[in-house]
């Protein structure tokens, strides 16, 4: 049953399903809403709406220790069950416990284990980021421009190389070449590369633009012909990340 629900999912939606995953989604998503909805049919006014963090909001590490706590509660109340009614001394089922009860205790342990990882978030930007690829240079160096925001840029460049310092020069197409800062350079390993991607180092390239610059920027930003379309799930990433979360770290590009 478990895997034509699957099966499913996946006809129905192919490029936005991640077994198991979305149903962690789902399940950390129960406990935010539970409250609210709950408070909301005791006291359905005077309380405010709220929105999505913005501005200095989205920097802050977030950690929803509230979720947490129930999904801990959840997960432990559910092992212990499994064990008391598995070990025949402290079972007080008459028959052999069943093996479908088992399997779904640990699948919904599974679940709650993953949704457990969601309650920990890595920083959100401060500013969006534009999927583009447009043709630098960074110190003179040809790339590839991958990533924009208003405070940083990703450039992609071929691994030979190097430069004297983390503080380099940017040069692209419409603006002056600005200094930037050299914080983080990546580089996706063989077994977890995405499907299109060549050896390169990812530079991650900050800056702070001020005056005609930035608002030249914001112009580029939100006025560039950029792609608009809804991309699959990196499903290889998704689950990476699930299982960085749990040693705190987190992959990038």
């Amino acid at each position: 049953m478990l895997t034509a629900y699957f099966l499913l999912m996946l006809w129905i939606t192919p490029t936005r399903y991640l077994p198991f995953v979305s149903s962690a989604v789902g399940a950390f998503a129960t406990f935010r809403m539970l409250p609210t909805v709950i408070s909301s049919v005791v006291r359905p006014f005077g309380k405010p709406f709220r929105v999505t963090p913005k501005g200095s909001g989205n920097e802050a590490i977030g950690f929803d220790g509230y979720s947490f706590a129930w999904i801990a509660v959840l997960i432990l109340a559910t092992a212990i069950g499994l064990v008391i009614n598995i070990v025949p001394e402290t079972s007080h089922v008459e028959e052999q416990f069943s093996p479908i009860a088992a399997c779904w205790s640990g699948i919904n342990i599974v679940v709650l284990a993953i949704a457990s990882l969601i309650c920990f978030e890595k920083p959100r930007r401060l500013f969006n980021a534009f999927k583009l690829d447009e043709e630098v240079h960074v110190d003179g160096v040809p790339g590839r421009m991958v990533s924009l925001a208003l405070d940083k840029a990703v450039v992609a460049v071929p691994t030979k190389t190097r430069f004297a310092s983390a503080d380099v020069t940017l040069s692209l197409e419409g603006f002056p070449p600005f200094k930037t800062e050299l914080r983080m350079v990546t580089q996706r390993r063989r077994s977890v590369a995405r499907p299109g991607d060549k050896e390169a180092f990812y530079l991650h390239l900050h800056f702070d633009l001020s005056g005609s610059a930035r608002d030249k920027m914001i112009v580029k930003l939100y006025t560039g012909r950029y792609s608009q379309d809804v991309r699959d799930i990196d499903k290889v990433a998704v689950s990476i990340n699930l299982l960085l979360r749990t040693f705190g770290r987190t992959r990038t590009l």
